[in-house]
């Protein structure tokens, strides 16, 4: 890492802990049957993430969860993603050098109280680790990586990384951990 993008990182840093002492969220777990509300976040940095996650998030409302989903596209125009979507995607240009979204849609899911977030993706953009962080979502879900303290249930994939496991991991725990 460049000695510019470490000292970005760690201004963007204080910049998430400021946010969070003004606008704190209340911790409680949900599992899957106390949940009614969850907000999905992901990458679209490989190509199959994005019909994974909306079969994902299909099938989740058709079980009668309000769902919304957020996707990152890493580059500063949007690609066609086709007609009728019903995720919003975001680039770069959506969002301040800090990570810090600047398009309403994204303001709206980070203050969206949900009962879960699934956070479906590894990476380590500054607009993932902010959205993330400052999430006022009840409990949030995702991989076991480093600096993952902002997850409330981190799920070790072991050697399978793919989405589709930490989908099908992720809804095992929460299917099976009473509340």
């Amino acid at each position: 890492m460049s000695f510019f993008q470490n000292i970005k990182n760690q201004l963007a840093g204080l910049k998430i802990k400021s946010k969070l002492k003004k606008n704190t969220r209340k911790k409680e777990f949900h599992n899957l049957e106390s949940s009614k509300s969850i907000g999905i976040l992901f990458d679209t940095l490989q190509e199959k993430n994005h019909s994974v996650v909306k079969k994902f998030a299909e099938d989740l409302s058709q079980k009668g969860y309000k769902v919304q989903t957020v996707g990152w596209v890493n580059a500063n125009e949007l690609p066609d993603f086709g007609v009728a979507q019903k995720i919003v995607f975001y680039t770069n240009k959506d969002v301040k050098w800090s990570g810090e979204p600047i398009i309403p849609e994204l303001i709206e899911f980070i203050n969206t109280k949900f009962d879960l977030l699934f956070v479906l993706t590894k990476s380590e953009h500054l607009s993932i680790k902010y959205i993330t962080q400052v999430s006022l979502a009840s409990c949030k879900v995702g991989s076991l990586v480093d600096n993952c303290e902002h997850l409330d249930l981190m799920i070790d994939q072991g050697k399978n990384n793919s989405m589709e496991n930490l989908i099908s991991e992720s809804l095992k725990y929460l299917s099976q951990i009473k509340k």
